[in-house]
C-alpha cells in the first residue's frame, strides 16, 4: 500500500522470518557462530534460546542456507507431542516409511537410517523449533537419540531452539542429564539503541535495493527504541504501522509523531481485543452464576416437598411462602455470589487497566 510512495519494492517489515532480512547484532552474530561451530565439530546437543521475537525462527533459517548439501535436517515445527509421535515425525522428516511400526520398530528403522547416512559421510540434524513446549518425556526422548553414535562420533546433531523457559526446564534437576550434554548453548538478547536504528535502516535498504535515505528520523528511531526495548518482532509491528501513518498524511519521512500514532494504534486494539474477551467472560460467569442459584433454589424446594410427603402431612396453608432468598441454600448460594463479586471485581479492575 506504502510501498511505491516510499519508493520501496516490498514491505520491509513483514514477521515473515525471511533469511534475506538477518540483521546480525553482536548478539545474533555471536549465536551463528556458536551453531556453526557445534554443527562443524560435531556437538551432539546445542541450545539456543531468547525472548519471544528476539530473531530465533530466522536464525534458524539461515543457518539452513549455510549448511552443506551433504547435510540431512528434519525440522520439527510442533514439538507438542508424546514420545512415540516425536519419534515418528523425525523419521517422517526424513521421508522414512513408518506406517504401522510401533516405537522400537521406529528406533531401529532411524538408527538404520543414520548409520548408512554416516556410511555416505552424510550430517544429519535435527531442529526442535519452540523446544520450550516438549513434554519432559519428550525430552527424554530427545536424550535417548543422543546414544546414537559409533565409537568415534555422534549420528545425529540435535539443535533445540526456545524460549527462556527451555533453560528453566534444563536447568532442572529432572533434566540434569541431558543438560549435561549440551556441549554449546546460547542465549539472544534484544537489540541495543544503535543496533535498532540500524536494524531498521538495513531492512529499509533490502526492501527498497538501494540506500532509501532516512525514512525514519533519529527522533522517531528513539521512539522505537523506546517503545520496543529492541525486541526485533516488535520493531517490525511498529515501524510498519509508523509507514502507514505516515502515508496516510502524505508524509515523506517518519517522525516521533507517527511513530506514536501507530503505538496508540496497536495498544487500542490489543485494548479492545481485551475488553471483548473479559466482557464474554464477565457474562458467562454470571450466567453460570444465575444457573447455580436456581438450581440451588429448585433443589431446596424439592426437598421440602420430599419431607412434607414423607411425614405423611400437608403444609399448612395458611403460611406464607418464605422469600426466595431464605429458600435458597445458604452454604452454596452464598458461595456462588461471593465468587460473582470477585469476578465482578475483576473485571471492574481490567477495565481501570485498560484505561
Amino acid at each position: 500500500m506504502y510501498t511505491a510512495f516510499y519508493g520501496l519494492r516490498e514491505k520491509p517489515f513483514s514477521l515473515t522470518p525471511d533469511p534475506r532480512y538477518l540483521f546480525l547484532s553482536d548478539s545474533h552474530r555471536e549465536a551463528l557462530a556458536h551453531l556453526l561451530y557445534g554443527i562443524e565439530q560435531g556437538e551432539g546437543f546445542i541450545a539456543l534460546t531468547g525472548e519471544v521475537g528476539t530473531g530465533k525462527t530466522t536464525l534458524s533459517r539461515t543457518l539452513l542456507e549455510r549448511l552443506s548439501p551433504e547435510t540431512n535436517v528434519a525440522f520439527i515445527f510442533n514439538p507438542t507431542l508424546n514420545g512415540e509421535e516425536f519419534l515418528r515425525t523425525i523419521c517422517d522428516e526424513f521421508g522414512l516409511a513408518t506406517a504401522g511400526l510401533n516405537r522400537p520398530q521406529l528406533s531401529s528403522l532411524l538408527n538404520e537410517f543414520l548409520l548408512t547416512e554416516k556410511r555416505k559421510g552424510h550430517r544429519v540434524l535435527l531442529i526442535v523449533d519452540e523446544a520450550q513446549n516438549l513434554e519432559p518425556r519428550t525430552l527424554e526422548e530427545v536424550r535417548l537419540l543422543s546414544n546414537l553414535e559409533t565409537s568415534t562420533s555422534k549420528l545425529i546433531q540435535i539443535l533445540l531452539f526456545g524460549q527462556p523457559e527451555l533453560d528453566d526446564m534444563l536447568d532442572s534437576k529432572e533434566l540434569r542429564q541431558l543438560r549435561q550434554r549440551i556441549s554449546v548453548r546460547w542465549c539472544l538478547t534484544t537489540l541495543s539503541a544503535s543496533e535498532t536504528a540500524e536494524y531498521v535502516r538495513h531492512r529499509l535498504r533490502v526492501a527498497a535495493g538501494r540506500d532509501p535515505g532516512e525514512l525514519f528520523d533519529p527522533r522517531a528511531l528513539r521512539e522505537v527504541q523506546r517503545r520496543t526495548r529492541g525486541v526485533p518482532r516488535l520493531v517490525n509491528l511498529l515501524c510498519d504501522r509508523a509507514l502507514l501513518a505516515g502515508y496516510a498524511v502524505g508524509d515523506r519521512t517518519i517522525g516521533s509523531v507517527h511513530v506514536r500514532q501507530a503505538a496508540k494504534e496497536i495498544m487500542g486494539a490489543r485494548r479492545r481485543r481485551l475488553a471483548k474477551r473479559w466482557a464474554w467472560r464477565s457474562s458467562a460467569v454470571a450466567g453460570v452464576a444465575l444457573a447455580a442459584i436456581a438450581a440451588g433454589a429448585w433443589a431446596w424446594q424439592q426437598r421440602s416437598d420430599e419431607g412434607w410427603i414423607l411425614s405423611g402431612s400437608l403444609p399448612p396453608v395458611s403460611a406464607p411462602p418464605a422469600p426466595a432468598a431464605q429458600r435458597s441454600s445458604p452454604d452454596s448460594i452464598a458461595g456462588v455470589l461471593s465468587a460473582v463479586s470477585i469476578s465482578a471485581l475483576k473485571v471492574e479492575h481490567v477495565g481501570e487497566v485498560l484505561e
